[in-house]
Parts: structure tokens; C-alpha cells; sequence
């Protein structure tokens, strides 16, 4: 009897954690973990008011003291503004042309 019970709480916390949670779904496969050698990374926002968009910015040389808007990624308000990396590079959501990625996870 003092086992189930205890069963039971466990179960019950468990899913009581893990339903207020805000997580993401991330895969990262390194070139020893694929058939091929492949490096691949995923990430997905794991939200009912987050959509996913496939973001892409040209490559380009900026003039010394370019400035970039910077904005807040989930309400869109402005933040304020930082200077502009000299050279930036094409880029396809978190990816740039050199296939260099950043991910994050939470």
C-alpha cells in the first residue's frame, strides 16, 4: 500500500512540473553521431504564441559607424541601438553561409 502511494505522488509531481513548463525542443547531432558525418542542429520553440519564421539577411561591408535597431525578440519593443560589425554575412535563420550556427537552449 505505501508503495503505490508513493508511486502515485511521484507520478503526480512529475506531470505537475511539467505542465507550467516553457521549454524548447533542441537537437544537436555532431559528425560522429550522424551516417554521414553531417552536423545538424534544431530548435523549435515549444509554444502555443511563438510561430516559427525563417529569418534571412544579406551578406554586406558596412561604413564605420553603421548602427543596428536592436528589438525585444518575443514582444517586438525597440531596446535601443549598438553598433553594426563591420562585415556581416548571409544568413538564413540561425545559420550563415559558412554553415557556423548559434542555438540556444533552456
Amino acid at each position: 500500500m505505501f508503495m503505490t502511494k508513493k508511486v502515485w505522488l511521484t507520478l503526480f509531481l512529475a506531470l505537475g512540473f511539467t505542465l507550467g513548463s516553457y521549454a524548447c525542443t533542441n537537437y544537436i547531432i555532431t559528425k560522429g553521431a550522424s551516417v554521414d558525418g553531417s552536423v545538424m542542429i534544431s530548435y523549435s520553440a515549444d509554444s502555443h504564441v511563438l510561430y516559427g519564421e525563417l529569418y534571412h539577411w544579406d551578406a554586406a561591408i558596412w561604413p564605420a559607424g553603421s548602427m543596428l535597431d536592436v528589438y525585444e525578440w518575443d514582444t517586438g519593443e525597440y531596446l535601443g541601438k549598438i553598433e553594426q560589425a563591420p562585415q556581416t554575412y548571409n544568413v538564413i535563420g540561425n545559420m550563415n553561409e559558412y554553415q557556423v550556427s548559434i542555438g540556444e537552449t533552456t
